[in-house]
C-alpha cells in the first residue's frame, strides 16, 4: 500500500478547527518494548489533540522515533478529536520505516480513523467500528469568514479522502458520500470496504470502546456504544420505589425489572418497538404490575 504524507502547511494559517472543545477528554500513549525485541508495542487509548489530556502528536512522533524496531503494533482505540493533530500523528507514522500494523481495538472513529490507515496492515476487531465523516469546524466572522473557512474544509476533507482512496483504492466520490452520510463499519464491514485487511474474531466478550463526549455529537453513532450514564439502572429504580413511594421489597424488585425489559434496549441488537412481539409482553407484565401497584396503595 503506498503511504500517502499530507503537507500541513497549506493549513496552518487556517482558522479551521474541530468542532469539539479544545479539552477534549483524556487520552494516552504508551509504547511497550523489550530490549532487544524486533517489535514494539504503542498503544492510543482515548482522544486525539487538545489543549489538556488529548493525546499530542508531538509525544507520538518523539516516542515512535526513538524506537529502532521492525514492527510496530500499534493498538487503537480512539473516537477522534483535532483534525491537524491525527494527521500529524499518520504522518509519523507512516514515514516511520518499520511495518506498521494498525489494529483496531474498540473504534477509530473521525480522525482516528485517518491515523489507522497509516498501517502497512489494519487488524480490525469482530466488533470494532471504523467510522468516516466530513470535517467539522466553527468560524465566527462575517460572510467571507465563512466563505474562506468553507473553502479550507473543502480542502481539509479532500487530504481525508486521499489517505481513505490510497488504502481502499475506491473513487472519490463514494468516499466523499459515505463521509457526508458519517458511515460506520464494524469489523468484516470495515474489511469488506478496504479500511482493513483482516477480523480478528470476538473472543467472548465484546471490547468497550472508548467513552467520551465525542460519541454524542456523531449523528448515527449506533446504540450499542452511545453513552448510558444517562438511563436509569435498574437497582437506583428499584431504591427509588422502595425508599421514596415505601413500595413492599418484592414488588419493588418486579416493577424495577418489568420496566428495565419494557425500556432498556439490550446491547448488540436494534432499538426493539414496543408494539412487536415480545415488547408487548413485557408492557403487559409491567402494567399488571402497576395495577397490583395501585390496588394495594389503595387499600
Amino acid at each position: 500500500m503506498k503511504k500517502i504524507i499530507i503537507d500541513l502547511a497549506p493549513f496552518k494559517a487556517s482558522a479551521a478547527r474541530n468542532r469539539a472543545p479544545n479539552s477534549i477528554g483524556v487520552g494516552s500513549v504508551r509504547v511497550a518494548a523489550e530490549s532487544g525485541s524486533d517489535s514494539a508495542d504503542i498503544y492510543i487509548y482515548g482522544d486525539i489533540g487538545g489543549w489538556w489530556d488529548g493525546i499530542q502528536p508531538e509525544d507520538v512522533a518523539r516516542e515512535i522515533a526513538a524506537l529502532d524496531v521492525e514492527t510496530l503494533n500499534v493498538h487503537v482505540n480512539s473516537p477522534g478529536g483535532l483534525v491537524f493533530d491525527g494527521i500529524a500523528i499518520y504522518n509519523s507514522f507512516a514515514a516511520h520505516s518499520a511495518k506498521v500494523i494498525m489494529n483496531v481495538e474498540g473504534i477509530a472513529a473521525s480522525i482516528a480513523s485517518v491515523i489507522v490507515m497509516a498501517g502497512d496492515e489494519v487488524r480490525i476487531g469482530e466488533s470494532a467500528n471504523i467510522m468516516i465523516h466530513k470535517p467539522w469546524s466553527f468560524v465566527i466572522g462575517d460572510a467571507d469568514d465563512m466563505r474562506q473557512e468553507g473553502a479550507i474544509l473543502d480542502n481539509l476533507e479532500q487530504a481525508i479522502v486521499d489517505i481513505y482512496a490510497a488504502r481502499t483504492e475506491l473513487d472519490d466520490e463514494k468516499l466523499k458520500n459515505w463521509m457526508a452520510a458519517e458511515t460506520w463499519f464494524r469489523g468484516q464491514q470495515a474489511v469488506d470496504n478496504g479500511f482493513a485487511d483482516s477480523v480478528v474474531p470476538n473472543k467472548g466478550k465484546e471490547k468497550k470502546a472508548a467513552r467520551s463526549a465525542l460519541l454524542k455529537l456523531y449523528n448515527h453513532t449506533p446504540s450499542d456504544l452511545k453513552p448510558t450514564h444517562d438511563a436509569p439502572q435498574v437497582r437506583q429504580f428499584e431504591h427509588l420505589l422502595r425508599d421514596a413511594e415505601q413500595m413492599p421489597n418484592a414488588l419493588a424488585k418486579r416493577l424495577a425489572a418489568a420496566a428495565q425489559r419494557v425500556f432498556q434496549t439490550p446491547r448488540d441488537e436494534a432499538d426493539a418497538d414496543p408494539r412487536e412481539e415480545g415488547g408487548n409482553a413485557a408492557i403487559a407484565e409491567l402494567a399488571s404490575v402497576f395495577d397490583r401497584a395501585t390496588s394495594l396503595f389503595k387499600s
